[in-house]
């Protein structure tokens, strides 16, 4: 397929190309739903191992890459999955990266080194972009674009959830059974969750993307990407600004991305289709993901430590205030999904979604040592009531905008633009309260605020439109 525009078309009337075998919604739901545990906890249940880790294996001057390898090979790799799922089909590259995963957390499980720890973390890292882009890739292929927001709202919370409470996992396995069950535990869940995508996942049948994988284009990107990740996340801290090694660094990284920008627009096959990115609906999701990383999902891992500060309180109790964040998810996820699902309607959701964020972190603003708990915990539900309004809605817009050959380089791309959303952004807020936590949370927090009026605003520029009711052939 050429890299011409993606003709603009109607929501209401589209229909994918694909058809599928009759396979029950429900069976597919399940398995998503422990895909869904399986790598969102390991994203988290690291946190409170690592103490227990460097005592074992020793190398604490790189416990912190531990996460960032992780992050980074997962960011990394979104767009080359989307693509190869649109040419190559998802159910295998899916179903492998799903055994690719479980094997790659037993290995972490035997590492007897902290480079080796690192290394199979990132191993894991590449298998997760996939199975996190392709899991909602393939529910495209099954459901409508106007019942998947009630189809995937038990899979967003169960993200949510599993996010926050995967550091008490950690820590109560470390305690237990020791730190290495934190990876081995993925083993028999994991085995659940790929005899369930086994049977589910269901086997396109229509036509595919022309072409092949940009394989220098996906070099470029992949060094641009990490370039970007690995600076933001060291910048003004291990490095200084103005080293050479941080010169060199963002010379390389701006020649990379400059490349392979000049290489998207010119190669035929390129990997992210320029078609994806000229689409208004593509881009506007793309970007209030980008809002709900930078703002929320980044802010999430300071929240624990900036109660502690102002309101004293003790580890535990502060670590179970996220629990607010997701209740709120959970009323609005569920409720907005009902109401897409009857009405097809979505242009008013993120809208709304994003000044219920404002206001709450306007709220939050005011956050000092003369709170009590509940009311930082009712501005954090406030905040995930918002944040739940659009959060799974924005890739059920980008898919439907797009035609079929292109659902999965639409999702990875909504995908890697909140994931670099979520790393600039705790890059970000931990510079400004490294500085001093009590005197820099008014102006953080309405920063914050602020990033929600500008997605308020894009958000208006949505067309009111009806989400298809037809999806597939089955």
């Amino acid at each position: 397929m050429g890299t011409g525009l993606v003709p603009n078309l109607s929501l209401s009337s589209r229909a994918s190309t694909f058809a599928v075998a009759p396979l029950g919604h429900r069976s597919l739901q399940v398995s998503l739903l422990v895909v869904t545990l399986l790598t969102a906890i390991d994203q988290t249940i690291v946190a409170t191992a690592l103490p227990s880790i460097v005592d074992d294996v020793g190398g604490r001057a790189g416990m912190g890459w531990v996460f960032a390898g992780y992050t980074l090979a997962m960011t990394a790799t979104m767009p080359v999955y989307g693509r190869l799922g649109d040419l190559q089909g998802r159910r295998q590259l899916f179903l492998g990266c799903l055994i690719g995963f479980v094997v790659a957390s037993a290995l972490c499980g035997v590492a007897t080194t902290m480079t080796q720890l690192i290394g199979l973390r990132a191993l894991q890292g590449v298998a997760g972009g996939g199975v996190l882009v392709l899991s909602q890739a393939v529910v495209a292929d099954a459901v409508s674009p106007r019942d998947r927001g009630r189809f995937m709202a038990p899979v967003g919370l169960i993200y949510a959830t599993s996010s926050v409470l995967g550091p008490l996992v950690g820590g109560a396995l470390t305690e237990t059974v020791g730190w290495r069950w934190i990876f081995w535990v993925n083993i028999p869940v994991g085995a659940v969750a790929v005899a369930l995508a086994f049977r589910s996942v269901p086997h396109p049948v229509g036509p595919r993307a022309h072409g092949r994988l940009d394989v220098r284009g996906s070099i470029l990107y992949v060094a641009a990407v990490s370039g970007l990740v690995v600076l933001t996340g060291t910048l003004g801290r291990e490095l200084a600004w103005r080293s050479p090694w941080a010169l060199a660094g963002v010379a390389v990284t701006s020649l990379c991305a400059g490349l392979f920008v000049v290489r998207m627009l010119r190669h035929q096959d390129p990997l992210i289709p320029v078609g994806v990115l000229r689409n208004r609906n593509v881009v506007i999701a793309s970007c209030l993901g980008f809002a709900v990383g930078a703002a929320v999902f980044a802010l999430v891992g300071y929240v624990p430590t900036i109660v502690q500060e102002v309101l004293s309180m003790r580890p535990a109790s502060s670590g179970a205030l996220l629990l607010a964040l997701v209740m709120g998810m959970m009323v609005s996820t569920t409720t907005t999904a009902r109401w897409t699902a009857r009405t097809g309607r979505y242009r008013r959701l993120p809208l709304a979604g994003c000044a219920t964020c404002a206001v709450a972190l306007a709220y939050l603003a005011g956050l000092d040592d003369t709170w009590e708990p509940w009311q930082a915990a009712a501005g954090l539900f406030v905040l995930g009531v918002g944040v739940g309004c659009f959060m799974m809605l924005v890739v059920t817009v980008a898919q439907d905008a797009v035609s079929s050959d292109l659902v999965g380089s639409a999702t990875s791309t909504v995908n890697l633009v909140r994931e670099l959303g979520v790393t600039i952004g705790a890059a970000t807020i931990g510079s400004v309260l490294a500085a001093g936590i009590a005197p820099r949370l008014p102006a953080l927090f309405l920063t914050l605020a602020a990033v929600f009026v500008v997605g308020a605003g894009l958000s208006l520029m949505l067309p009111d439109r009806t989400l298809s009711e037809r999806g597939v052939t089955r």
